[in-house]
């Protein structure tokens, strides 16, 4: 079975890697549709497993001035969604699965067209449009016209199953697949002298429904004795302007309890970084899955985690807390059990049901459903 996958900016490339190894094992031809791998970035998917249409020429456009990349990335998503209708319309995949719609005005234009000539499926990471980010109400609407073009819907999660149909998704048009488990990055390095606080870790790239905010309030409403049992690490890219973030923690004297690393880390910063942490904290206001959840579930590291998306579903209490989202003195009171009791969590047990294998073949039995029905 031959099915075309387009991720056109590579935005979950370990997601990416783990669902090509599942299809491959349940005898799938994967071809993905991305950009170019950058310079430094540990390559993902096997080269001959994919190939780049997107932003050949402006991925990494360093010499156009910042004015004029936002409408570069535009003009070259728009050719590489023109490479991509013809390559459909010549090759005739059994299944073109989209993971990613990128620029939703032009995507539709592709997708409504790409329907035509093979069944068209659609992941969605996110059922909330943004996770809840404001945004303008034409890039909101926008969101939703994918999925009502798409002959069937892949989601992560029976909430988001839910929040789909809230929106006039038809439910037998919705199939939870769930997300595999994340390799994890290089063996950490011979240990250093321990922080002889407890260390808890938000990871990941810092977007505005991440809740860094919240975890700052409730980091400052805990006593100071309290306080200085905790080190709080941030570590990940800035997709936001922190500035306002940074100097509440200045003006509420929590400089020293925050530890901010606020760049992309490499492999081997990212291998130290889980080997210091005793636990880690999803403050999320909204979200369907979590590539870093699934990076650190097998790790044995407490959970710190908002009551939302896969968080609520799968964490137990052996594993770690939930608290109501957005709740700062909840957050407050799970992190003062912490500093007290320092829990050990409990590593997530394999789970057959969700191995890359059985989510290869769940996949291709939709795709095969699908080609049958379209035939």
């Amino acid at each position: 079975m031959r099915v075309m996958l387009v991720d056109p900016s590579l935005y979950t490339g370990p997601y990416d890697a783990g669902l090509n190894r599942g299809l491959v094992e349940a005898h799938v031809q994967p071809v993905w549709i991305t950009r170019p791998v950058r310079q430094g970035d540990r390559v993902e998917i096997p080269p001959e497993r994919a190939e780049a249409l997107f932003y050949r020429q402006t991925d990494q456009a360093t010499w156009l001035p910042p004015s004029l990349r936002a409408l570069a990335k535009g003009l070259a998503h728009a050719a590489g969604l023109a490479r991509l209708v013809w390559k459909v319309w010549r090759q005739r995949p059994d299944v073109l699965h989209i993971q990613w719609v990128v620029v939703p005005l032009l995507d539709v234009i592709a997708m409504s067209i790409m329907r035509h000539w093979c069944p068209l499926v659609l992941t969605v990471h996110d059922s909330v449009a943004y996770n809840g980010q404001k945004m303008p109400w034409l890039q909101r609407q926008a969101h939703w016209l994918p999925a009502r073009l798409a002959h069937h819907i892949i989601v992560h999660t029976h909430g988001a199953r839910e929040n789909m149909c809230t929106h006039g998704i038809a439910r037998e048009r919705i199939s939870v697949i769930p997300h595999g488990p994340l390799d994890l990055p290089a063996a950490p390095p011979p240990a250093a002298a321990r922080d002889s606080r407890w260390t808890i870790v938000l990871f990941g790239e810092i977007k505005p429904y991440k809740g860094l905010d919240v975890l700052i309030d409730a980091v400052g409403a805990l006593p100071q004795p309290v306080r200085s049992r905790l080190r709080i690490i941030v570590a990940g890219r800035p997709r936001m302007d922190l500035t306002p973030l940074t100097r509440r923690i200045e003006a509420r004297g929590l400089a020293r309890d925050f530890d901010l690393r606020l760049r992309r880390l490499n492999e081997a910063e990212m291998s130290a970084l889980f080997a210091e942490a005793d636990a880690f904290v999803f403050p999320y206001r909204q979200v369907d899955a979590s590539g870093v959840y699934y990076l650190v579930k097998s790790l044995g590291k407490w959970l710190i985690a908002s009551r939302v998306g896969v968080f609520a579903e799968e964490i137990t209490a052996a594993q770690g807390t939930l608290v109501p989202p957005g709740d700062a003195f909840a957050l407050a009171s799970a992190l003062r059990f912490a500093a007290e009791n320092r829990p050990r969590g409990s590593a997530a047990a394999a789970d057959d049901k969700k191995s890359w294998l059985a989510i290869g073949r769940a996949t291709r039995r939709l795709y095969e459903r699908l080609a049958l029905g379209f035939a």
